[in-house]
C-alpha cells in the first residue's frame, strides 16, 4: 500500500497485505490468468448457502477464503504489474520480508515501494514513452483494465461478503489499478515524450474507470470505525461530508482516512451534524496566553472611525515606540483612490480571522493589546512576502515566498474587530458597505488561523516530500474554509492589484508565512505518489482566486463576457463553495454576498450594504436572482427542484432563500435540465419542462386519508399498540397511458431540517392564511396537482405544484400542451421521483388491487349490518377494518400469480436471511397500507410535449 499518499503524522499507518498467492514469482499473461487459474471461480465463498442462492438456482460448492486470496491477488497484482510493468516487474521488489529471531522467516507481505518509481522508468524510456491513444498498446492495455475493472464486480457477485471481510487486501489491488489507469491517461493525455514541451508543466490526470465506486463501502467516511477514529483525531462530521463530495478517488478517501485534522481538539466535533459545521463558541476576546501581562484592552472611539469612513478613506491603526520609549498604538487614515496608493503610506494589511479564536468582539472595538502587537509582528512579514515577490518578478525561481523573520517597520493595520464600528446602525452599515473595497484595496490580507499556527512549515518548504500535502490538507478542513465572511475576505485579497492566484493572501504558520501562491507552487513539486492528489486540491483552492468570482463590470451593469456554459460554471462554482459555509447571523448572508459579487443596487450604495431595497434579507435574495438573470441572459430551469428554504415574496417563491450551508436542507440544483431558458416575471419562474396531471381516482373511497391498523398473519391480536401514526411521505403513481403494468414509481416528499410537519397535516412554515400551502393529501385530492420532472424518463428530482387554472375536462389537455399561455402554479412540495424494478411495480400493482377490493369489501360489509350505520361507522370500527384488510391482503396474494410471490419473497430476503409466506404477506400489507392511504395509486397523464409553466 506504499504507492498510495499518507500524512506524515497518520492516525494508523499503511497496513499489512500478507502474501497470499503461489502465483507471485511467475504469474503468466494477464488475458490468460482466468483460465489457467480460474477454476475457484466454479465454487463459492462462503460455503454455506441461502435461501436466496436456492431461488437463483445456485448450488455450488464451497472454498475457503485463502483460495479466493490466492486467485484475486496472483490476478489482479502479480500478473497485472507484470502486464504493465514487463522486465522492470521484479517479484523480490513487490515483496517484503520479516526475519525474527536467529534470522528465521516470520512473515512475507506485498510491496509497492518501487511502483511509482517503476512507472517513471516505463514512460521515461519505456512504452509509455511512446504510446498513443488507439494504438496496439493502448487498446491492450485498455482491455487489460476493463477486465480488472469488471473482476470487483465478480467478486462481490460470486463470493458475497469477501470484500468486506477482506477490505485491506480489495483495497490494495483496486488502488494498484487506479494508480497503472492514471499512469496510463496521464501518458495518453500528454502525448508521446519526445514531443513534450519541456517548458510547460504537465500534470497527472484521473484514472478513467471509476475505481473508488468499486470499493466505497470499505472506505465509507462517514460512518463505522473509520468515522470514530477520524473525529477523534479533530475531524468535523461536516468535513467529512464535504470529502465525500468533492473527491473520488482511492487515494484522496485513503489518504484523509489517516489524516489528523486537528489531534488538539478530539472529538471537539462529535455532535456536529453531516451538512456542516455546527459548533458554536461564542466570539470573545482573549489574550495571546493564560496570565499575559500586556498593558490591557486597547480601544477606538466609533465616532472617529466614522469621520475616516465618511471622507472614503480607510481607518487603521499602527504600534510604534513612544519618546519615553514605551509602545503607543495610533489610529491612521489610509486613501485608498489609486493615486494615493502609490504611496507606501497609504498601504496597509487587512486581517482576515475566525471570530471564535480569540480576535472577536461583538460589543466593542476593542482589543488586547498582546493581540494587536502579535499581529503586526505576523503583517511585517507578509508584507515582506509581497514585496520580495514584486522585486523578485522578474527572476526565474520556485515562485515560494517563505518570511520567517520580520523586518521591522511601521505598517498600517486594519482588523474589523478594531476598525469597523460595533454598534449597530448607520456607522456599521458605513463600513459594511466598503467591506469590498477595504479587502480589494490592501496590499495583502494576512490569515490567522489557530489550526494553521500550530503547524511548522520550514522543512516542508525546503523538501515538498516531508509533508505539503499536509499543509494544503490542513487549510483546506480549517475553521477558516467553513465562514462565508472568511471568503470574501480571501477572495477579494488585494483583489486592485492582484493577479488572481493567491499572492497577496498570506497565511501564518507556526515558524513563518506563507502566501496561497506560494502553497500552491509547492503542490507542483509534490512527491509522485501525491501529484495526483495535489493537483486536485490546486483546483479545490480556485473557490478562493479573485477571478472565478467577478460578475460583469465592477463599474457597471455589463454582462458578462464569457459563454453561458462560463456561467454555469460560475453558479456551480458557487454553490459549492457556500455549501459548507456558515454564518452566525443569518442576515449576514446577504451582506457577504452583496460584498463578494459587487452586488449592491440601491442607490443610497454608501450607506446600505444590501442589494435591493436594504429591507429584508429576502428582498436581497430576489435582487441577486434578478442580477444574475441579467448577467447570464436567464436561470437554469432546475431551480425549481431545490430542496431548500424558498423566498415568500410573490413572484419568486420558487426561488432559493439561502445559499450557505443549504446541506442541512436538501439539494440546490443550479443545471439546465431544459433546452429552453428559464426567466423571472410577475407570474413566477417560466419554465419549459415536462410534466403530467395528477389524479387520485379513489378520492371517495372511504380509505382516503386513513392510515390502516398494522396487523400480523399470525397474530389473533388485530389492533396493536404502538403503531406508527405519521402519515406516508411518499406516494405511488402510474402513467395512465402504461398498459403494461411496468409504469409505477415512487414519490418521494423532500422534508427540511426543521419541517415537523406530516405529509398529511398542516406545513410548519409561516405563510398567511390566504396563501397556506396545501397538506400533500389536500394536494392529490384537489384534482389541481401536477408534477413537474427533468425529463421524459420521469425520475430524479422533481416538483409537486398546484396548478391556479385547470381544465373542466381531462380532454383539454392535447389543447392546453399547446396554448401560448403558459400554466400559472404554486410551488408546493419538492420531490424525489424513483421508478419501480420490475418486482416492485408488480407488487404496486397488486396492492392498487387490494386497495379497489378492500374499498369494495367494505361497502358489502355495510349492506350486510341493520340499517342506520354509514360506511364512516365501518372504517372507524378497527377490528372490522383490521380483519378485512388482513383477509383481503391474504387472498390477493393467495389467487396472485406466481410473479407477485416470487417478487414478495425476494423483497423479505433482502433484509431477512430467510422468507415464509406469512412474512411475504406481511411485506405485502406494509405496501397496502401506504397505498390506501391515498386512496390507491396516484394516476399521471402527461403532456404529450415538454409544456409552458409560471412556477410561483
Amino acid at each position: 500500500m506504499e504507492h498510495l499518499p499518507i500524512p506524515r503524522d497518520p492516525i494508523g499507518e499503511h497496513p499489512t497485505i500478507a502474501l497470499g498467492t503461489k502465483q507471485f514469482h511467475e504469474p503468466g499473461p494477464f488475458l490468460d490468468y482466468p483460465t489457467q487459474h480460474g477454476e475457484v471461480l466454479n465454487a463459492q465463498y462462503p460455503h454455506v448457502a441461502t435461501q436466496a442462492d436456492a431461488l437463483q438456482g445456485r448450488f455450488t460448492a464451497g472454498i475457503s477464503h485463502m483460495q479466493v486470496i490466492d486467485y484475486y491477488q496472483g490476478w489482479l497484482f502479480s500478473s497485472l504489474l507484470q502486464e504493465f510493468l514487463g522486465d522492470l516487474y521484479k517479484w523480490q521488489k513487490y515483496t517484503s520480508w520479516t526475519y525474527g529471531d536467529q534470522q528465521k522467516l516470520e512473515t512475507i507481505s506485498l510491496s509497492t515501494k518501487t511502483l511509482h518509481e517503476d512507472l517513471a522508468s516505463l514512460r521515461a524510456s519505456g512504452p509509455l514513452a511512446s504510446i498513443r491513444s488507439d494504438d496496439a498498446y493502448d487498446k491492450h492495455l485498455k482491455k487489460c483494465l476493463d477486465q480488472a475493472f469488471e473482476a470487483f464486480d465478480e467478486i462481490e457477485f460470486r463470493f458475497p461478503g469477501f470484500s468486506a471481510a477482506f477490505a485491506k487486501e480489495i483495497l490494495c489491488l483496486a488502488s494498484l489499478a487506479e494508480t497503472l489507469d492514471s499512469a496510463v491517461q496521464t501518458a495518453l493525455v500528454h502525448g508521446p515524450v519526445a514531443e513534450i514541451d519541456r517548458g510547460v508543466q504537465h500534470f497527472p490526470e484521473s484514472a478513467k474507470r471509476p475505481w473508488f465506486s468499486k470499493v466505497a463501502s470499505l472506505l465509507h467516511l462517514s460512518s463505522g470505525d473509520n468515522k470514530l477514529a477520524m473525529i477523534k483525531a479533530g475531524w468535523c462530521p461536516g468535513d467529512i461530508t464535504k470529502i465525500g463530495e468533492s473527491f473520488n478517488t482511492i487515494a484522496a478517501f485513503y489518504y484523509f482516512s489517516k489524516f489528523k485534522a486537528d489531534s488538539t481538539v478530539a472529538d471537539l466535533h462529535k455532535d456536529c451534524p453531516e451538512y456542516g459545521c455546527g459548533l458554536r463558541i461564542p466570539a470573545e476576546p482573549k489574550h495571546i496566553s493564560k496570565g499575559c501581562n500586556c498593558p490591557g484592552m486597547v480601544s477606538f472611539d466609533e465616532e472617529n472611525l466614522i469621520d475616516i469612513y465618511q471622507k472614503g478613506d480607510v481607518p487603521c491603526f499602527s504600534i510604534g515606540r513612544l519618546e519615553d520609549g514605551s509602545l503607543g498604538i495610533a489610529l491612521s487614515s489610509c486613501s485608498i483612490d489609486e493615486e494615493s496608493q502609490k504611496d507606501p503610506d497609504n498601504h496597509y494589511i487587512a486581517l482576515s480571522h475566525v471570530w471564535s479564536e480569540g480576535m472577536g468582539n461583538p460589543t466593542a472595538n476593542a482589543l488586547p493589546f498582546c493581540q494587536l502587537a502579535y499581529v503586526q509582528h505576523w503583517a511585517m512579514m507578509a508584507y515582506q512576502v509581497v514585496e520580495e515577490k514584486e522585486a523578485d518578478e522578474s527572476k526565474d525561481g520556485t515562485g515560494i515566498m517563505i518570511q520567517t523573520k520580520p523586518k521591522i517597520r511601521q505598517l498600517n493595520i486594519w482588523i474589523d474587530t478594531m476598525c469597523c464600528p460595533a454598534t449597530p446602525g448607520y456607522g456599521k452599515n458605513l463600513c459594511l458597505s466598503m467591506m469590498r473595497e477595504i479587502y480589494s484595496n490592501a496590499n495583502v490580507v494576512m490569515v490567522r488561523s489557530a489550526v494553521l499556527e500550530a503547524l511548522k512549515i520550514g522543512d516542508i518548504v525546503r523538501d515538498p516530500s516531508k509533508g505539503v500535502m499536509d499543509v494544503a490538507a490542513q487549510l483546506y478542513l480549517s475553521p477558516y474554509m467553513r465562514r462565508m465572511w472568511t471568503l470574501q475576505e480571501a477572495v477579494l485579497a488585494g483583489a486592485s492589484r492582484a493577479r488572481g492566484i493567491g499572492d497577496r493572501l498570506c497565511l501564518s504558520f507556526a515558524d513563518g508565512i506563507l502566501s496561497l501562491e506560494s502553497i500552491i507552487n509547492l503542490l507542483k513539486q509534490a512527491p509522485q505518489q501525491e501529484a495526483l492528489l495535489a493537483y486536485r486540491f490546486m483546483a479545490e483552492f480556485r473557490d478562493l482566486s479573485t477571478h472565478m468570482w467577478q460578475l460583469g463590470d465592477d463599474h457597471g451593469d455589463k454582462p458578462m463576457k464569457h459563454s453561458l456554459k462560463g456561467f454555469d460554471f460560475f453558479l456551480n462554482m458557487l454553490t459549492v463553495a457556500l455549501k459548507y459555509r456558515n454564518v452566525t447571523v443569518a442576515s449576514d448572508e446577504m451582506i457577504c454576498l452583496a460584498t463578494l459579487l459587487n452586488l449592491r443596487i440601491n442607490s443610497t450604495r454608501g450607506v446600505v450594504p444590501l442589494i435591493g431595497h436594504g429591507q429584508t434579507p429576502e428582498e436581497g435574495m430576489c435582487e441577486l436572482w434578478r442580477r444574475l438573470q441579467a448577467l447570464g441572459g436567464s436561470l437554469p430551469s432546475d431551480l425549481i427542484f431545490s430542496s431548500v428554504p424558498r423566498v415568500q415574496v410573490p413572484g419568486y417563491r420558487w426561488a432559493p432563500a439561502t445559499l450557505v450551508q443549504y446541506a442541512k436542507h436538501g439539494n440546490l440544483y443550479v443545471s439546465h435540465s431544459s433546452a429552453y431558458p428559464a426567466k423571472i416575471s410577475d407570474k413566477g419562474l417560466h419554465v419549459r419542462l415536462p410534466g403530467a396531471r395528477l389524479r387520485s381516482l379513489a378520492t371517495t373511497a372511504g380509505s382516503f386519508g386513513r392510515l390502516l391498523p398494522k396487523v400480523f398473519v399470525n397474530d389473533g391480536k388485530h389492533i396493536h399498540s404502538g403503531d406508527e401514526t405519521a402519515p406516508p411521505s411518499v406516494f405511488l403513481a402510474k402513467l395512465q397511458a402504461d398498459e403494461d403494468k411496468n409504469g409505477w414509481f415512487a414519490v418521494r416528499i423532500h422534508k427540511g431540517e426543521n419541517d415537523t410537519q406530516k405529509s398529511g397535516s398542516a406545513p410548519a412554515e409561516s405563510r398567511s392564511e390566504s396563501s397556506q400551502r396545501p397538506s400533500l393529501l389536500q394536494l392529490l385530492g384537489s384534482g389541481s396537482a401536477a408534477l413537474i420532472y427533468q425529463n421524459a424518463s420521469i425520475s430524479g428530482p422533481g416538483l409537486l405544484v398546484s396548478i391556479a387554472s385547470q381544465p373542466s375536462d381531462p380532454s383539454a389537455l392535447d389543447i392546453l400542451s399547446l396554448a401560448q399561455e403558459p400554466l400559472q402554479t404554486t410551488s408546493e412540495f419538492p420531490v424525489r421521483i424513483m421508478p419501480l424494478g420490475s418486482g416492485t411495480n408488480i407488487i404496486a400493482e397488486a396492492a392498487n388491487n387490494c386497495v379497489e377490493e378492500l374499498n369494495r369489501r367494505v361497502v358489502a360489509e355495510l349492506r350486510q349490518r341493520a340499517g342506520g350505520d354509514t360506511v364512516e361507522n365501518v372504517w372507524e370500527d378497527a377490528n372490522v377494518i383490521a380483519e378485512l384488510f388482513k383477509q383481503t391482503a391474504e387472498r390477493t396474494v393467495e389467487e396472485s400469480s406466481a410473479a407477485l410471490k416470487e417478487a414478495l419473497y425476494f423483497e423479505v430476503l433482502s433484509t431477512k436471511a430467510s422468507a415464509t409466506s406469512e412474512a411475504a404477506i406481511e411485506r405485502f400489507m406494509q405496501y397496502v397500507r401506504q397505498v390506501a392511504y391515498f386512496g390507491g395509486g396516484i394516476r399521471c397523464e402527461s403532456y404529450p410535449e415538454d409544456q409552458d409553466w409560471y412556477v410561483d
